[in-house]
């Protein structure tokens, strides 16, 4: 997880620079590699697994935003659904994990939320900028 989280790190420090195509590249590596790490980890600390996986989407889905790319953004996030979908639909769940994943359930509903409102912002009010807004969900 150490590589996980200097690649998230790296990807915060090029979204603060308005760098968003880089930001997007580490992001997609960083979800790679928790994404690979995932079924190791989930079963000792689910929390940390599973925020990791949900991160990794939550950050590119704010990069795909600060680039106006709206429907890569709504993609993104219907990926970290489908992600999810599939760890609640395990035959057997501990209750770490199940509290692991409806905590990032609640954590996905904010950020559609958060890209709804963007967008509505941005076609009631073409000439409002486009910040980025950083997640505010960490493990």
């Amino acid at each position: 997880m150490k590589e996980w989280e200097l690649m998230i790190s790296k990807g915060r420090e090029a979204y603060s620079s308005e760098e968003f195509k880089h930001a997007i590249d580490i992001n997609q590596n960083a979800l790679k590699e928790a994404s690979s790490l995932f079924d190791v980890v989930f079963d000792a600390e689910p929390e940390r697994a599973v925020a990791a996986v949900v991160i990794s989407y939550f950050n590119l889905a704010d990069a795909y935003i600060a680039l106006k790319s709206w429907s890569t953004a709504q993609q993104t996030l219907e990926q970290a659904s489908a992600f999810l979908q599939q760890q609640f639909s395990l035959s057997y769940l501990s209750d770490p994990q199940q509290v692991a994943l409806l905590h990032a359930a609640s954590h996905l509903r904010i950020e559609w939320a958060s890209l709804i409102q963007k967008i509505e912002q941005l076609t009631t009010n073409p000439a409002l900028s486009t910040p980025g807004f950083e997640t505010k969900y960490q493990p």
